[in-house]
Parts: structure tokens; sequence; C-alpha cells
């Protein structure tokens, strides 16, 4: 497969991070009391924390790509920590398995970077 045809614009990838993770917080908030009545309900609330995760660290490699930075530890530790905030607004269940879903994230991520660049 082309490697140019994986990749997407840095504008779109920013835009498209920033809607979803606005969409998915706003849902998280909204059916927080449902999402809190069951525990499997709590380890969806856990991944889409997870997601916030995700869409926090496209956004930082795409401002910091467009300032000539590389992102680092710091950058993912910080997205790390926005998206258990997220989830620890909703229950310690959700945070725990969005801390499990990130890791498996990151690892995926890390992976596909390396096919892709």
């Amino acid at each position: 497969m082309n490697k140019q045809n994986l990749k997407a614009s840095n504008t779109s990838s920013l835009f498209v991070s920033i809607i979803f993770s606005v969409l998915v917080v706003s849902v998280l908030q909204i059916f927080a009391d449902l999402l809190r009545s069951n525990q499997y309900l709590l380890i969806l609330a856990g991944f889409l924390s997870s997601l916030i995760f995700v869409f926090a660290l496209v956004i930082s490699g795409v401002l910091c790509k467009s300032m000539g930075w590389k992102v680092n530890w710091f950058f993912i530790i910080f997205c790390f920590i926005v998206g258990n905030t997220i989830a620890i607004t909703i229950d310690g269940i959700a945070m725990t398995t969005c801390t499990l879903f990130s890791f498996v994230e990151l690892y995926l991520l890390y992976n596909l970077s390396k096919k892709v660049y």
C-alpha cells in the first residue's frame, strides 16, 4: 500500500479531532448519570474517555508539527491527564478503564506511526 494514501492533511486532522473531542466530552457529560448506572456503561465511559486521549494527542501532534517541534513524553503525559480528568468526572472505574484503553491505543498509534512514517 502506498504510504501517501494513508496520510491526511494537518488541518483536516486538527478540525476532525477537535470536533470529535467536543462531541465525546458532550456525550459523556450529558449521559453521566446513565453511564454511572451500570458497570458495562462505566467501561464504555472509560473507552470514550480514552478516545479523548487520542484526539488530544492528534491535536498536540498537529500543533507541534506546525511549530517545528516533535511530540515528546511531556505532550503524551499531558494528553493522558486530559483523558483521565474527563473520565474521573464520571467515576473511578471509568478512569481506570480509560488508563488501560489509553495504553493500548498509545501502543497501536506507535505501531501505526512506524508503518506510515
